[in-house]
């Protein structure tokens, strides 16, 4: 029996607190992933999920400031491997909040920061691929 239940709408939420844009468009310096481990094997798998689709994001977004023109293909690819990801972030969510509470405080901590990284590399993400692929509203 768990003390937490979360529905499809209460991890959406989650994620849309997550993936809301902060101030500024692009990043100069690379986040780096956490240096140790949480030892929660749920949350040591999101975040280097997090971080594999924020170095994707990072280089496309560091290419295209640069001016290079990315091939159509290059692009396709980039989006698929990134909608797999996200994918795969999705079913991970769920046994994060349950694997950290059976965890001893320690490894809360290092959970809870490691968590704190990948928020971080997800904000950047989601500004990203908004600035990028949704169209801005004109007045």
């Amino acid at each position: 029996m768990s003390f937490f239940k979360f529905g499809p709408f209460t991890l959406f939420v989650f994620f849309i607190i997550f993936l809301a844009p902060n101030i500024g468009n692009s990043q100069k310096k690379r986040l780096k992933p956490p240096k140790r481990i949480s030892k929660v094997t749920s949350v040591d798998l999101f975040v280097d999920k997090s971080f594999n689709l924020y170095n994707k994001i990072f280089v496309y977004d560091s290419l295209t400031q640069a001016g290079i023109d990315i091939p159509s293909e290059l692009e396709d690819e980039l989006t698929e491997r990134a909608e797999q990801d996200l994918d795969s972030l999705w079913q991970l969510a769920p046994d994060i909040v349950d694997d950290i509470s059976d965890a001893s405080f320690m490894k809360q901590a290092k959970a809870t920061l490691n968590l704190n990284k990948a928020k971080k590399a997800l904000k950047y993400c989601g500004l990203i691929i908004k600035s990028y692929f949704i169209p801005e509203e004109e007045d």
